[in-house]
């Protein structure tokens, strides 16, 4: 096994670092990607996800090389240095639409490195980000894209639960540090999710304007890309609530999008993992 710990900045001076994997020289690869960029979830890291393992010895036992890539969500607090002097950053203080500097940054990597077929993986709100990224950008590049078990986060449906006062509470709260100055100042929330991190962080994931719901983006993305869902997430957490139903029935209508059931999955793949890349895998082949 090859591995090398790697890093990249991005395009607005935030650096980043992950690791390449390479699979044995004489491992034949039948799919059609020869690397996959692995984003994980919200204040997740590259290197801390036994999913990711797992999944990393499945991609290289066929041939796939992996990249493991922390973006600006990684740790719930952590320091980066930019063209303003060091600044926090981390799941607390992370804006999604910044992700797009993140998934190019390690999409160019890839490129640089002489992989000419990339395929993009993105867990939890790394899905989400990924979704975001290819639903707001035609990158030709990457041949594909998977988004392992996103969360919708959408204003309005969170509004619909019977918690839905205590949630625009919150959102009010945010909305009134924000329009005081105070984009930085720390929110404290039980929803939608347990949330401790910047107004401005909050607001942007829940707000009404509903910015980085998967439902407004995967309509426009144009590569072929494959979300799923266990049977087994957390439903008691309202970004998962009824979101496999809403994207199965998406998947009849778009051309470029499939969605997947993993039979008693969570939100990790927890114990079924080689189920799972099988899945991945034959979505995969289906594409050759």
């Amino acid at each position: 096994m090859g591995l090398e710990i790697v890093s990249v900045t991005t395009q607005d001076g935030i650096k980043l670092h992950g690791s390449l994997r390479m699979p044995d020289a004489t491992t034949a690869n039948a799919l059609p990607v020869d690397v996959l960029i692995c984003h994980h979830g919200v204040a997740g890291n590259f290197y801390g996800s036994d999913m990711f393992d797992d999944f990393s010895d499945l991609a290289t036992a066929d041939g796939v090389a992996v990249i493991r890539a922390n973006n600006r969500g990684h740790d719930p607090v952590s320091w980066a240095t930019g063209p303003t002097g060091r600044t926090r950053i981390g799941a607390a203080y992370e804006i999604v639409p910044d992700c797009m500097h993140d998934w190019d940054a390690w999409i160019s990597f890839a490129a640089n490195q002489g992989f000419k077929r990339i395929g993009v993986l993105g867990h939890s709100l790394g899905a989400t980000k990924t979704i975001y990224y290819f639903g707001n950008r035609d990158d030709d590049r990457v041949r594909c894209a998977i988004a392992a078990s996103p969360p919708r986060l959408s204003y309005s449906a969170f509004l619909r639960d019977p918690d839905g006062q205590e949630f625009k509470d919150y959102v009010a709260v945010a909305k009134a540090k924000l329009d005081g100055g105070d984009p930085r100042g720390l929110i404290d929330a039980a929803l939608p999710v347990p949330f401790l991190g910047s107004a401005a962080t909050y607001y942007d994931k829940y707000g009404p304007e509903e910015r980085v719901n998967i439902l407004t983006h995967l309509p426009k993305v144009r590569l072929p890309l494959l979300a799923y869902h266990g049977t087994e997430e957390p439903a008691a957490e309202l970004p998962m609530r009824g979101v496999l139903e809403e994207l199965t029935s998406l998947a009849s209508e778009l051309p470029h999008f499939s969605h997947a059931i993993i039979p008693n999955g969570d939100h990790f793949s927890t114990g079924n993992r080689p189920y799972v890349w099988s899945v991945m895998r034959s979505w995969l082949m289906s594409l050759s």
